[in-house]
Formats: structure tokens, C-alpha cells, sequence
């Protein structure tokens, strides 16, 4: 008796790692420029119930989530500069460049702090310390 021949299904995806190539690429540069790999998201042009209702208990932070600022990212911001509506505004971008690029280590917060909300310096930082 001859065995059974089956017909094997076979994937026809096409994988493209052509942005994983360019992302190790702006690694190996000596200033590399991690912006340009983040898509700019609009900010919400209403505030949903849920967050207008969800009060911090910090006037200052509930401010800015009202805004449509992350709330995780405008408490880290506003621990570190106040009211200070320049420096929360860079600070949460910073902080979702680098969250929306896999970056999610405790010490995000306190390192974009110290690298005055460079994510580029901060992403260094990380790569080049041991896990």
C-alpha cells in the first residue's frame, strides 16, 4: 500500500523587514533620529465621558488629560515641571515616541527627565545599558 500524499497549506504572506532595516541602520548612526519612525497621532478632538468624569484628584493633571494627554504620561510630567505647559506637552510626546516604539522600562519617566525629553538620548541610554 502507497502512503496517503497530502497537499500541505504554505503561507503567502510576504514578510518585509525592510523597516526593521532601517531602524537598525539609524541605530549604527552616530546621531541617530528616532522621530521619524513614529507616526504622529491627532489628539482627540472631544475628551470622552469616561475621562472627563475619572478625576485624579490633581486639578493640574486633570487639566491636561482634559486636553487629551495621556493620563500615565501628564502624572510622570507634572511630578516633574508643574504647570508648565511647554515642558508637560514635550515630556508626553517623548514619553509616547518612546512607549509607541516598544519602550515600556520603569525608568522611561526618570531618564527623559534627566535627558531633558530627548528620546533619542534617552533610547542611547537604553540600548546602551545591561539589562
Amino acid at each position: 500500500m502507497a502512503p496517503h500524499m497530502v497537499e500541505i497549506p504554505r503561507s503567502t504572506f510576504n514578510f518585509n523587514f525592510e523597516y526593521e532595516r532601517k531602524i537598525l541602520a539609524e541605530a549604527e548612526k552616530e546621531n541617530p533620529n528616532w522621530n521619524k519612525f513614529v507616526v504622529e497621532r491627532q489628539a482627540p478632538q472631544t475628551v470622552p465621558q469616561q475621562a472627563r468624569s475619572a478625576s485624579s484628584g490633581d486639578p493640574v493633571v486633570d487639566k491636561y488629560v482634559a486636553m487629551g494627554l495621556g493620563r500615565e504620561a501628564v502624572s510622570f510630567a507634572v511630578l516633574n515641571y508643574g504647570d508648565n505647559p511647554v515642558k508637560v506637552e514635550e515630556f508626553v510626546k517623548s514619553y509616547n515616541i518612546l512607549h509607541e516604539m516598544g519602550f515600556t522600562s520603569q525608568n522611561v519617566p526618570e531618564l527623559l527627565a534627566i535627558h531633558d525629553n530627548d528620546p533619542d538620548r534617552v533610547i542611547q541610554r537604553l540600548l546602551s545599558s545591561p539589562s
